[in-house]
């Protein structure tokens, strides 16, 4: 009995360490925004800001993790909503991840609310540094 103790308890442990439970993150994500400009107080329509969301890049839906193939601007367009992308610095391209992107997006609803129209930098995202982002009704 003793031995089954110990045996599930080491196992417990080996199950917890390399499910990620214990483990501690290599990097925090970043979520840093700045220059934040509500452009607007009228929310856009909240359908077309989130496939305009995953418009940026080409289309970064599905398992597309990054935008390809380094632009030096990008747009996503869906009906009343357009999405901007620029590098905050000249000769920089992009290369935000959808995850930074996708927290940039929830930094700035946490200010201007969600699908409000606003200006902002993102931390991250270009070659050479930050990103600028627009969001504009079309």
């Amino acid at each position: 009995m003793h031995f089954s103790f110990i045996t599930s308890f080491i196992f417990a442990v080996l199950a917890l360490s390399t499910s990620g439970a214990l483990a501690l993150p290599l990097r925090p994500r970043l979520t840093a925004v700045s220059n934040v400009k509500c452009t607007s107080k009228t929310a856009l329509d909240f359908h077309s800001t989130n496939v305009a969301i995953l418009a940026i890049c080409g289309g970064i839906a599905g398992t597309i993790e990054f935008c390809q193939g380094s632009p030096t601007s990008t747009t996503g367009i869906s009906g009343t909503s357009k999405f901007t992308i620029t590098p905050a610095t000249a000769g920089g391209t992009i290369d935000i991840s959808k995850g930074r992107w996708e927290q940039g997006i929830k930094a700035v609803a946490a200010i201007c609310g969600a699908d409000i129209p606003f200006t902002a930098t993102f931390q991250g995202g270009a070659s050479n540094g930050n990103v600028n982002v627009v969001l504009e009704e079309v």
